[in-house]
């Protein structure tokens, strides 16, 4: 699709040395919010969640990755499966919950059902249709260092790249906290509002060289990585107005039972709280240049 004229007129402002004042339409407009759907939020894999959250067979989860809601499962076999949370009959989704058990799926609107692996057990169809037909729309799914990574579009492979340099004991570590926020910023807002506070929000015990460190999976994706603990953030876009976001902390066997989030406290809900009305003046030029570099056309 064309570019809508507001981000157009960005990359000219960027193109001279004068102020970027980008048009108030970059914030709010669909046709901008679909633009960036088909250009950023759409990338080969998704950091979805950490392996122990299917730790036994017949275990799934639900998560949302910008427009799509997207089941993974562990099957009897110990198989894990990607599907589109979309029933073949009549669109509606499969799975409300957001985690759980069991031997099937089934849609809450006419009772199909589906084995864990997508494919439709109830109601018996005609064996003149084609099977493959009658199976929920799957990814691709792997494990990575512990992370568990879903393909909802065609890419490369899922081989030792895909999760970049992350530290062995995310493998054999465990889930102490998920967290997530509901905001009504348009979500350029919100990832420069965290990339201007994480060292408040996410910092913890440094690692032996006193540093944390950060490893991006795209740009709505990332994990915070200290000697002991991970946070993967993940910023998910609704629509204009509207995007989640999602906190993972993970820590290794050997941490001290204390969290990287306080107990009582939650400084991200305090921060988004606290914070004023976004506002393009936040943004410098910096940051619309990179988002330019993933807008503008090849």
């Amino acid at each position: 699709m064309d570019l809508p004229a507001s981000v157009t007129a960005l990359g000219e402002q960027l193109g001279g040395s004068g102020e970027v004042v980008p048009d108030p339409a970059l914030f709010n407009e669909p046709s901008v919010f679909a633009a960036e759907r088909e250009r950023i939020f759409t990338r080969p894999w998704i950091a979805a969640d950490h392996v122990t959250r299917l730790a036994d067979d017949g275990r799934y989860f639900r998560f949302d990755a910008d427009s799509r809601s997207i089941i993974v499962t562990r099957d009897s076999e110990g198989r894990l499966h990607a599907l589109r949370n979309v029933c073949i009959h009549a669109g509606y989704p499969v799975c409300d919950a957001e985690e759980g058990s069991g031997e099937r799926l089934m849609c809450p609107y006419h009772g199909w059902e589906y084995a864990l692996d997508g494919r439709l057990v109830e109601p018996e169809l005609s064996s003149r249709i084609d099977p493959s037909r009658l199976r929920l729309t799957s990814y691709r799914v792997c494990v990575r260092d512990g992370l568990l990574f879903v393909a909802p579009l065609a890419g490369p492979a899922c081989d030792e790249n895909v999760a970049g340099p992350l530290p062995a004991w995310l493998s054999d570590s465990k889930v102490t906290k998920r967290q997530c926020y509901n905001t009504t910023w348009n979500w350029k807002y919100l990832l420069n509002f965290l990339g201007c506070q994480s060292p408040r929000f996410f910092s913890g015990p440094t690692d032996a060289d006193g540093h944390d460190s950060c490893v991006e999976f795209g740009p709505l994706s990332r994990i915070m990585l200290n000697s002991q603990r991970a946070v993967l953030v993940r910023v998910i876009p609704k629509f204009a107005a509207r995007t989640d976001l999602q906190l993972i902390e993970i820590a290794s066997r050997d941490a001290p039972a204390e969290t990287v989030f306080p107990a009582v406290d939650d400084p991200v809900a305090d921060g988004l709280h606290r914070a004023d009305v976004p506002s393009s003046s936040e943004l410098d030029r910096k940051f619309f240049s990179w988002y330019w570099s993933l807008m503008s056309p090849a």
